[in-house]
């Protein structure tokens, strides 16, 4: 509702970067703290969050363009402005696992341990990263009449002026908080201790599917469902798929 938080001379501060950036900087803080208690190589843990941020936040952002080429292909001076909106969180987690693999490998480092450490500080950082997306006006829902009207230059007051929408943004930041919540009660039991990355996909792909029932930023494209709808249920099959993957591996060794 507030995209522009303060001034300070010809530099503006956007609500959305703050928010983002403070997003990234929880959730890389309870991760190094996390690591450092299973004492892993603190040295390669931070050159390993270092490009990961870095790589995920250009990977969100060209999956943002993709998404939508022809208003970008208009304002093409825009298109560095991270701090004003636009991150798609599916090209972040494809570009944060590819850099994860390499990296992970290079430092041999195991893999699934560092995932189920980073599942939980992400869903926090994320829903601190929506609260953002609400002051920016971004990710917004359909049109409700006991929803809040945006400012009229926000991109949900520009696509419906004066009209209220669903805050969609402030459900999916509370949808990520009860994820986190869920993540950190599944790592008591050890059973599924194993598994918490594999739960975040398959907790935030049934999320993000079924909020998107109620966004108005995604055009419908097949079977009136939209893209990040099609990537959830691709992201949350091959979630469950691995699940069941790796407890048979569990249970071979076991047995």
């Amino acid at each position: 509702m507030y995209p522009i938080l303060f001034k300070i001379g010809p530099f503006t501060i956007y609500t959305y970067g703050v928010f983002i950036s403070g997003g990234f900087l929880v959730a890389i803080s309870l991760f190094l703290r996390a690591t450092k208690k299973e004492d892993f190589p603190e040295a390669k843990i931070l050159k390993l969050s270092f490009w990961i941020v870095i790589l995920s936040i250009i990977g969100a952002r060209i999956f943002c363009v993709l998404t939508y080429p022809h208003w970008y292909l208009k304002h093409p001076q825009v298109i560095l402005k991270i701090w004003q909106g636009g991150l798609v969180f599916y090209g972040g987690l494809v570009f944060a696992l590819v850099t994860s693999l390499y990296l992970l490998h290079h430092y041999h480092l195991p893999f699934w341990r560092i995932a189920n450490i980073a599942a939980s500080p992400l869903a926090l950082g994320m829903s601190i990263g929506r609260v953002g997306c609400f002051f920016n006006g971004c990710c917004y829902g359909k049109v409700w009449k006991r929803g809040l009207i945006f400012p009229a230059l926000s991109p949900a007051g520009k696509a419906f002026p004066s009209q209220p929408l669903i805050p969609t943004q402030l459900i999916s930041s509370l949808n990520l908080l009860v994820i986190f919540f869920i993540l950190i009660h599944l790592k008591r039991y050890p059973r599924f201790a194993h598994q918490i990355f594999l739960w975040f996909l398959i907790l935030y792909s049934g999320h993000r599917f079924a909020v998107g029932f109620l966004r108005a930023d995604c055009r419908e494209a097949l079977f009136y469902l939209t893209i990040p709808q099609f990537m959830s249920i691709i992201l949350g099959i091959s979630a469950v798929v691995l699940m069941a993957r790796r407890r048979r591996e569990r249970n071979d060794i076991n047995g």
